[in-house]
């Protein structure tokens, strides 16, 4: 398997069931109100813990040099994202660079190439770009923003989809009210078989393999590789020499093309959305203040 950037989704519905919680740490589950992530964490339980209205974005991949580095970005609490090395807390990001960090890798897809295509450059930039931290403790509202996982599987744009697949509005499972008409029996039986092909789908695997469990919805031809998306299941695959290279949530390519406006941020300098310089590219808050003016969060 070429492991110079393999990026996946971390998410019960893509990387299977969570590894169990470690002794004297409490359960957790999709209802938590708050989590305390320290050194003892583990990346893939932290992510799977997270109240999917509280999630707007993550990612997991194999750097060049072999650490698994993950990521999830949040909607509320007071921290932006985390970010992990080798499963473990590496640093945190604040609400200003997470959006701005969304909001580039979009600008990326939308260009119209994909951000995975340098996704060694983010991945690297993000860690140097984050703040070391041993403990953070995390308090989720349980209000949904317009950015959230939730909010895009809920989102009007997919009702076409929903109605094939009966999408329900929990990304992580399938959560889906049972109707008494045949056609909403089969449309749920049809998810439930797709849902369950594409959780056995992992990084490495060939092209072939994932349109044997299901032909894309929508497909993008880009230099060098391909888009493959698949916007009822939230997800989408970036395929290389016929290789599984990328697995990202929710699908940047879908939402680049139907919702751009949940990449925008106010006053950001678009030009600058490179792996390189994303942080600078949306104003710091408070320069903009120093300027009598304001910096409104687009997820708070």
């Amino acid at each position: 398997m070429d492991t110079r950037f393999i990026v996946g989704v971390v998410s019960i519905a893509i990387m299977g069931c969570a590894m169990a919680p470690k002794p004297n740490k409490p359960d957790r589950n999709f209802n938590a109100t708050n989590l305390t992530v320290d050194l003892t964490s583990n990346a893939r339980q932290v992510l799977d813990s997270i109240p999917t209205e509280s999630a707007m974005d993550r990612f997991e991949m194999i750097d060049p040099q072999g650490r698994i580095i993950s990521y999830i970005a949040f909607t509320d609490t007071d921290t932006g994202g985390l970010v992990f090395v080798d499963q473990k807390l590496h640093g945190t990001l604040s609400h200003h660079d997470a959006h701005a960090f969304y909001s580039c890798r979009g600008y990326a897809t939308a260009a119209p190439n994909h951000w995975a295509q340098e996704a060694a450059d983010w991945a690297a930039s993000l860690l140097a770009n984050s703040t070391p931290a041993t403990e953070v403790k995390l308090e989720f509202s349980g209000k949904s923003t317009a950015q959230s996982i939730k909010e895009v599987a809920e989102s009007p744009l997919l009702k076409k989809l929903k109605s094939l697949f009966g999408l329900g509005s929990n990304p992580f499972g399938i959560l889906n009210s049972l109707n008494t008409t045949r056609s909403d029996l089969e449309g749920r039986d049809q998810f439930d078989k797709a849902q369950k092909g594409l959780s056995l789908i992992s990084l490495g695997m060939s092209e072939t393999r994932l349109a044997e469990v299901m032909k894309p919805e929508s497909v993008s031809f880009l230099s060098g590789g391909m888009v493959m998306a698949y916007p009822s299941h939230l997800v989408e695959y970036y395929v290389t020499d016929g290789v599984i290279k990328v697995i990202q949530q929710p699908s940047f390519y879908f939402l680049s093309r139907t919702n751009t406006a949940l990449f925008y941020a106010p006053d950001i300098q678009w030009s600058l959305c490179t792996p390189l310089h994303w942080k600078e590219a949306l104003p710091d808050p408070r320069l903009l203040a120093r300027n009598g003016r304001t910096y409104s969060d687009p997820g708070r």
